[in-house]
């Protein structure tokens, strides 16, 4: 295989969609109570929808990932740091997927389905709140991780960008030539 300079356009359309996505349902679970109360169902609804969407969105990224080959980091990087992105980059995809996983229980312990548009999925469960209160404990959690492990991800391309002066931030904003 030839080792890639640059991100392939697959590879960045889902890396800043997977990211748009995650900013829309962190800010509409943030902000569910300032929506007016008929609006409820429709902005949980939305969250849930667009949560799904990282959940698939991201398995398609895995997917490709692991068909097509990842620029290397500059060969100054030292390996305390090649690890620390190694490992952040696998935190990020496990809570890209595991936070969807454990919201959609979360909404269906709730009494809540899910509305398509087209087609609607009831929930098959009575509203149990000893069930989807520590689930939206975890969910919340683990969704705030998610977002603090983002912000230090754009953190470190920044930092590659504007002080090590590195091309890894352009790697995915820029497909190979």
């Amino acid at each position: 295989m030839v080792q890639a300079v640059h991100f392939d356009t697959v590879a960045i359309f889902l890396h800043w969609t997977i990211a748009a996505l995650i900013v829309i349902a962190f800010s509409l679970g943030l902000t569910l109570d300032a929506f007016p109360k008929a609006w409820e169902h429709a902005v949980v609804n939305i969250h849930a929808l667009t949560g799904i969407a990282v959940l698939l969105l991201s398995f398609a990224r895995l997917g490709w990932r692991l068909g097509h080959t990842v620029p290397p980091m500059p060969p100054e990087v030292g390996p305390l740091m090649r690890r620390a992105a190694a490992v952040t980059h696998a935190v990020l995809y496990l809570l890209m997927i595991l936070i969807p996983l454990i919201g959609i229980p979360t909404l269906l312990f709730r009494g809540r389905g899910l509305d398509f548009g087209i087609f609607q999925i009831g929930s098959p469960f009575a509203r149990t709140r000893e069930i989807y209160g520590p689930l939206t404990e975890v969910h919340e959690l683990a969704a705030y991780a998610l977002i603090a492990l983002a912000v230090g991800h754009a953190l470190a391309a920044l930092y590659h960008h504007f002080i090590r002066r590195d091309d890894v931030l352009l790697q995915m904003l820029r497909t190979r030539a």
